[in-house]
C-alpha cells in the first residue's frame, strides 16, 4: 500500500466529522440520483474495509472503517427523497449546522412542526379548517376559528399570529358605490 494514499485517509478520517454528505461523496447538492449513486459505488469500493483486512497498521483500518461507515451513511441519506429534503433543510438552517442526519433530529422536527400546528387535536382540528377559511377568504370565519383555537391552546403563538392576520383582512368599508 502506498503511503500517499494512507496519508489520504488519515487525513480524510480527521475531517470527515465537519464534511457534509455531499463533500464526503464529492458531489454537488443539485446532483442527481444516477451521479450519487455512481460516485457512492466508486467510493464504497475505494475505502471498503475488507479490501484492507491483511494490513496490519491497526489505525489505518480504524481511519477506513470510519470513511466506509460515512460514505455508506451519506449515500443511505441521500438516495432517499424525503431524508434527503430533510438533510438539506437541515443543513440550510444556520442555527444548527448539523452535518449527520439522525432519525431523532428528523423526528425532534416533525414533533416541532406538529407543535406548531396545534398540540391538541382540536387545535390541529381548528387549526386545519381556519386555514381553508382564510384559502376562500372568509376572514371573519377564519377569525373566529382561530379565536376558538386559541381557547385550547393560549400558548400558540401561531394561533395568535394568524387570528390577528384574518382580523385585519376583514373589510368594514362597506360604502356603497
Amino acid at each position: 500500500m502506498e503511503k500517499k494514499f494512507s496519508d489520504e485517509v488519515a487525513a480524510l478520517a480527521g475531517l470527515i466529522d465537519e464534511m457534509s454528505y455531499y463533500q464526503i461523496l464529492c458531489v454537488d447538492p443539485r446532483a442527481s440520483m444516477g451521479q450519487i449513486r455512481e460516485v457512492y459505488h466508486a467510493q464504497s469500493r475505494l475505502y471498503h474495509p475488507d479490501r484492507y483486512f491483511w494490513l496490519p497498521d491497526g489505525q489505518f483500518k480504524q481511519d477506513i472503517y470510519k470513511i466506509s461507515k460515512r460514505v455508506t451513511e451519506a449515500y443511505v441519506t441521500l438516495r432517499d427523497v424525503q431524508k434527503r429534503r430533510f438533510y438539506d433543510r437541515q443543513l440550510q438552517r444556520s442555527e444548527s449546522r448539523q452535518l449527520r442526519y439522525t432519525e431523532q433530529s428528523e423526528q425532534a422536527q416533525k414533533q416541532a412542526k406538529v407543535e406548531e400546528t396545534g398540540k391538541t387535536e382540536k387545535g390541529r382540528q381548528l387549526y386545519r379548517q381556519g386555514m381553508a377559511e382564510m384559502k376562500r377568504n372568509d376572514f371573519v370565519a377564519a377569525e373566529r376559528t382561530f379565536k376558538m383555537a386559541m381557547a385550547y391552546e393560549p400558548d400558540n403563538e401561531l394561533f395568535r399570529k394568524l387570528c390577528e392576520e384574518a382580523g385585519g383582512n376583514i373589510k368594514t368599508d362597506y360604502k356603497i358605490t
